[in-house]
């Protein structure tokens, strides 16, 4: 019996009319342009190498060491920082506080940022504590590259 009565007083829903969208859908409208800039740039770059290839140089040989020897341009400055640290600090030796204190002064900074300017404000001028902090960090990076390339 109640089943009759649910049937007989159906809920009816309301019509909505559709939402309209304006603009054009992700796909393949947008999706299709960016896949034919993807192949526009890769075969230019494909292009390029073959009328232009890059020159062979000498083998490698194992038993040789470049002069001078330096590291990947990110790491610079963790080399510069090396050179310049010269002292040991009690069993510490020199060369070990010279490639952690960098990485550890560095990402602790970005660490503790957050904790030391907790300034809600989004504008670069109210932010004076972060601004000099990175101001800081990055005079120090650019400082220790620079000695590693010269004082090598």
């Amino acid at each position: 019996m109640a089943i009759i009565e649910v049937e007989k007083h159906e809920i009816e829903e309301e019509k909505h009319e559709p939402v309209r969208v304006r603009g054009l859908p992700f796909f393949p409208h947008f999706l299709l342009r960016e896949v034919v800039v993807m192949c526009i740039i890769a075969g230019s770059l494909i292009m390029l190498a073959a009328i232009y290839p890059a020159g062979l140089l000498t083998p490698a040989d194992p038993f040789t060491t470049p002069s001078p020897i330096f590291p990947e341009w990110y790491f610079l400055y963790v080399f510069g920082f090396l050179k310049f640290w010269t002292f040991n600090i009690g069993p510490i030796p020199a060369k070990v506080i010279g490639v952690t204190a960098p990485m550890v002064l560095w990402y602790g900074l970005l660490i503790l940022v957050p904790f030391i300017d907790r300034n809600p404000s989004t504008d670069i001028r109210k932010r004076k504590v972060a601004v000099a902090l990175g101001v800081i960090a990055l005079l120090g990076v650019l400082y220790f590259t620079y000695y590693s390339i010269v004082y090598h």
